[in-house]
């Protein structure tokens, strides 16, 4: 039985996505955490995917990827594979098992509003609803049948009283808009319009001019977030440091997939072409940097226990973050291997 196991886990090895797979840490959690909540008829938000090191970039995969747990009885490590190019990583995985999701407190009947005392975020037997409701989307809206005390809030359940989002100033396009600067009223769905009735969590900008007292369209908006751009000339072959990037506020459906958001993303990177000063900064832009050199003086920590020793050494070949170069003590002649944790540093095997 125990072969016919090892032999269903060697075979399993599911493919995720048809087409081109376009790179960066963000698109591979993504991507991930979709894989194992199919697998498992899990909820996203009850997975949660460790990224790689965040200075190792994820190439982009013009093959299928193919995700699979490849060890046996072991969901705690996910193994993704590109076939072209060729790559591997290996992404530590939590599951939290225990289903949460929105219930009733006590009875109501059809046509009741529903208020905060009348709903807990609890822990709940069986499937969690495929579509949960947050507490935003609950309160105030008006139950469209009896409900009893501890069935769970699902949208079903709850009738078409939304709320709507209307603007007490002019806005131009571009600027940001804040929920509280704006009246909040609920009324019946209009079939005719289409208006915000859950305010996003993100940052959100204008995407044409509001006039107040209008509600806000599904349209008028745009979500927005602060992308990297280069704050002076990076030139091809730099390691990036903080000081050479600044961020952007832009609309998200004016960048792609690839953009950077996050300034530790590409530290101790290596610029792969001449970047211009307010340039948007691309996942393609950077490749790992060889952190150490050949023939460069290399500062290498030996740990045996409690003892530290710390020794200059010669590079004898580069060497990125987490990858072993041969060493040389320029003293003795000896070579011994480390493995990079640094630029110029190295901690012995």
């Amino acid at each position: 039985m125990r072969a016919l196991f090892l032999i269903f886990g060697l075979l399993s090895h599911p493919i995720v996505q048809a087409g081109e797979f376009p790179g960066g840490h963000e698109a591979l959690v993504a991507v991930t955490t979709d894989w194992i909540a199919n697998d498992q008829s899990l909820h996203r938000d009850l997975i949660e995917v460790t990224p790689p090191d965040r200075r190792i970039p994820i190439a982009n995969c013009q093959s299928n990827l193919a995700i699979r747990f490849p060890f046996i009885n072991n969901q705690k490590t996910v193994e993704v594979v590109c076939e072209n190019p060729s790559w591997k990583r290996y992404l530590r995985v939590k599951i939290e098992r225990q289903q949460f999701a929105w219930v009733f407190t006590q009875n109501l009947i059809q046509g009741t509003q529903v208020y905060q005392d009348h709903i807990v975020y609890q822990p709940i037997d069986g499937v969690r609803p495929l579509e949960p409701l947050g507490e935003a989307e609950i309160l105030g809206r008006v139950v469209r049948e009896n409900v009893s005390v501890g069935d769970v809030v699902t949208s079903d359940l709850l009738g078409e009283e939304i709320a709507i989002y209307i603007p007490t100033r002019r806005y131009e396009a571009g600027e940001v808009i804040r929920l509280e600067e704006l009246s909040i009223e609920r009324q019946t769905q209009d079939a005719s319009s289409k208006p915000i009735t859950l305010w996003p969590e993100q940052t959100v900008i204008a995407r044409t001019q509001l006039t107040p007292g209008n509600p806000i369209q599904a349209n008028d908006i745009e979500i927005a977030e602060r992308i990297l751009i280069a704050k002076t000339m990076i030139v091809n072959g730099q390691v990036i440091t903080e000081n050479l990037v600044e961020t952007k506020l832009e609309a998200i459906t004016s960048y792609g997939p690839q953009a950077l958001t996050r300034v530790e993303e590409i530290i101790g990177l290596e610029a792969t072409r001449t970047i211009r000063a307010g340039q948007r900064l691309n996942v393609s832009d950077f490749v790992a940097a060889d952190l150490v050199r050949k023939n460069e003086t290399v500062r290498l920590v030996i740990k045996r226990g409690a003892l530290e020793i710390t020794v200059e050494t010669i590079a004898m070949e580069n060497g990125k973050i987490g990858e072993q170069v041969l060493l040389k003590n320029p003293d003795s002649g000896k070579q011994i291997r480390g493995i990079v944790i640094g630029r110029h540093e190295a901690r012995g095997l």
